[in-house]
């Protein structure tokens, strides 16, 4: 019997509970802005605690016909509910000012998701943003 156990995609930085203000379409590359950085994750062994630095995420090579946005009007943790499912490239369009709180991040191949809570234009929504990427995604320290 051969068992292999996945390993685990551990990033240097987190997004956990940060605010997304902006994502910035620039041909086949995104780029995702926060209200105040990303968190430095510090190794296991390390003595220091991890850190809020200042920075963005940029997404290589993006393949914008796999990138999707779906907006959930907020009913509580269950029950029925009536959403949208936008093309991450109408969403931007459509809503230019935005906060996006991170509450859960995925990583797949080429693939990144993020859930959450979105605020815009007086409403507020349960939020899945999906991103496919061929390139790399990148955590840039200012």
């Amino acid at each position: 019997m051969i068992r292999t156990v996945r390993e685990n995609i551990n990033a240097a930085y987190d997004l956990h509970d940060m605010n997304v203000i902006s994502l910035e379409a620039n041909g086949n590359d995104l780029i995702m802005r926060t209200q105040s950085g990303m968190i430095k994750i510090m190794p296991p062994s390390s003595p220091i605690p991890s850190d809020q630095v200042d920075g963005y995420v940029e997404f290589h090579e993006v393949d914008w016909d796999f990138c999707f946005v779906y907006l959930l009007e907020h009913n509580g943790n269950i029950g029925k509910f009536k959403g949208e499912k936008l093309m991450l490239s109408d969403f931007i369009k459509k809503y230019p000012v935005f906060g996006f709180s991170v509450m859960d991040t995925a990583y797949g191949y080429n693939m990144t998701k993020y859930s959450g809570y979105l605020t815009s234009q007086r409403k507020f929504y349960e939020c899945f943003i999906e991103i496919y990427h061929k390139g790399d995604m990148v955590f840039v320290e200012e």
